[in-house]
Parts: C-alpha cells; structure tokens; sequence
C-alpha cells in the first residue's frame, strides 16, 4: 500500500481511513517510509514558506515536537515546504489565531480550535469535556467517526483547512487543595478556557476565570486563581505550577487535550499532492509521537512527586461528573446547528464505545 493510499487525499482535506491500536502503529511504519514520497528524480517545485503559531510556550517539550515536525515537512519535501514554527502569542494571542490565518497574520495554527466557541459554539465541542478517557477513542472519532470532516466545516468558517489532531493525553488539574470529588469544586477559584470546560466547572460552583495560557503562573500565584485547567500533568509542572498549587487529580478526569493544527485554505490549495501528503504524513507523525511523549514524560513527573499529592478519583466520582457534564454537552449543542451535529456525532460514538 502506497503513502498516498494510505492518508487518502481529497482536495479541502486528507479523507480519513480506518484506525485502531494495530492501524496506528501502521500509521507509525508509513510515517517512517515518508522520505521515499518525494524521492525519485528531482523536479523543480515552488517553495512554500508558512508561519505557524502554537498554543504553547518556546520551552515546552510540546513546541519542541513541533519544531521536529516542522523539520519532518521540509525533509520529506526536500525543502519545498519549509514551517517557520512560532510559540504562543508571538503574532497574536492564541484566541485570535484562528482569525489571523483567515486574515494572512499567519498561514496556519496549532491549538486553536477551542478558543472558538463564541464565534462558533461547534468549536467548543473540541474539547468534549469529562467525555474521553482514552486517547485512542478520540483518535477514533476523528479518523472513522467523521470527526475529521465535521472540524473542517467549523475551519471552513476562517476558510481554512483542518489536517488533524495531534492528541496530548489526559489533563491534570493542578490546585491548592485536594480535589477528591465533585464537592470539593464549589467555591474554587478557577482558570478555565472559554466554552464548555467554563460551563462545567461553573455549574459545579466554582467560580471561574477565564485567562489565556501567558496569564496562568501569574495568576496562581496571586491568588487569583487555586486551580487551573490547562494541560497534562507533565507539561503543568513543566511551567511550574506545582510549585504554587501542589496537588494534581491524576490520572485526569476532565479533559483529553488535543492541538488542532489548520492551515489556511489558499496556502494548503497551492501544493502539489505529492506536497499534502508528506504534510499529511509529517502530521501523523507528529500526533504518534506526541502521544508517546506525553504518556512517557507524565510517567516521569508521577516519579518526581510525593504520591500524597496526586489525586486519583474512583469510579463513582467520575461517572458523577459525567453526567452533570453531559447536561453542559446538551446545553451547548443547542448553539449553533454545526454543534448539534458535532454534539450528536460523538455522543454516538461514545455510546458504540460504551462510555454512555
């Protein structure tokens, strides 16, 4: 089976094929064959030079893997494709990213997608929050659920083009005080991203801020805030939240963190097929082996920290918060009518998944 077979190709965006455990590692196997897509003779091609900015900060191991994709583009292209890759708010903040590919600020983005929900409450749906506990279902969703095709009707709206997923893992939550239950919510002072994270811990009593990312450390440490929702476990101590908050829920119970990476649609138009599918391929890649890391690099900030401060939440809190969450869900759906087809797609999928 070729490359190009593999990731097949339409021209708004990359059709998805069949993923499962044994498929991903397929995934991985064609990712690492990707130099021969552009071997063969050289031919003359346009260089393609974009700008991209992601959600995370210029130290983080997340923007060093996509450097490392960025880098993946211009080898597989032979440098026909080369990725300036900018780390958050270096153009714009991240919120207004979205808007600044539409606009030509930049040409594409990574992380993005679910700072939308006020211009599109479908994009809230990015983050399905306390829906998936398992990074490989959300891959699912994405790749055979019909994900893939209902994110690129939301980019649509920025005429831009979403190429995929790149999935973290399970968010932490780091906080002064032990979170050991729905209860323990009500009266917390809490950073939360816009959307229906925002609505779920509100509707838990706590009282929520809405802050980008720049603004969290400053904020803990402050007082401003006592808990944070932002990012894994890794990644939080990596930005030194630990330091001032620290006890985490882990493993997560609310957010299965994802980066959308979307590009606009001018500037994905003008390559050549061969050119989208060594992107394409980067990318999986990318989503491969960022799902490896971060599984890899939590086990190592769990060996670093007194147990006592990881919170691990049985099954009976967990399915509590489900269910108020799926209220948030319903709530939310009613929106837009793009989000109650995105809504509905996914509470499908987990339905078949046994997780409703």
């Amino acid at each position: 089976m070729s490359i190009r077979k593999f990731f097949k190709q339409s021209g708004d965006a990359t059709k998805t094929t069949d993923m499962s455990r044994r498929t991903a590692a397929a995934g991985a196997a064609a990712a690492v064959a990707a130099p021969l897509l552009l071997s063969g003779p050289a031919q003359a091609q346009t260089q393609h030079k974009w700008k991209a900015q992601i959600l995370y900060g210029p130290n983080t191991s997340v923007f060093k893997d996509f450097q490392r994709f960025s880098d993946r583009v211009k080898e597989i292209t032979k440098g026909s494709v080369v990725i300036e890759t900018l780390p958050v708010a270096t153009i714009v903040p991240q919120a207004e990213a979205f808007d600044a590919v539409k606009a030509g600020l930049l040409d594409a983005a990574a992380g993005t997608m679910a700072y939308q929900g006020g211009k599109e409450p479908a994009a809230a749906f990015w983050d399905l929050t306390a829906a998936y506990d398992d990074p490989m279902h959300l891959l699912m969703w994405h790749k055979i659920g019909g994900g893939v095709e209902l994110m690129n009707k939301i980019a649509a709206r920025w005429d831009s083009v979403f190429l995929g997923p790149v999935i973290l893992g399970l968010e932490s939550i780091p906080s002064k005080k032990p979170l050991r239950s729905v209860a323990d919510f009500k009266g917390l002072k809490m950073r939360s991203p816009d959307g229906i994270p925002a609505a779920l811990f509100a509707k838990l009593g706590a009282s929520v801020s809405v802050l980008p990312g720049t603004e969290v450390y400053t904020a803990l440490d402050t007082g401003k805030v006592d808990a944070v929702d932002w990012s894994t476990l890794s990644v939080n101590d990596e930005a030194g939240y630990n330091r001032i908050a620290p006890y985490a829920v882990y493993p997560g119970i609310h957010s299965l963190n994802s980066t959308d990476f979307v590009v606009r649609r001018s500037k994905w138009n003008a390559l050549s097929a061969d050119q989208k599918a060594a992107v394409q391929t980067a990318l999986e890649e990318w989503n491969i082996r960022t799902m490896m890391n971060q599984e890899f690099e939590d086990r190592k900030a769990v060996s670093k920290r007194d147990p006592s401060t990881l919170i691990a939440w049985g099954e009976k809190e967990k399915l509590e918060l489900r269910k108020i969450a799926q209220t948030v869900w319903e709530e939310w759906s009613k929106k837009s009518p793009l989000a109650k087809e995105v809504y509905d797609s996914q509470v499908q999928f987990l339905k078949m998944m046994g997780k409703l």
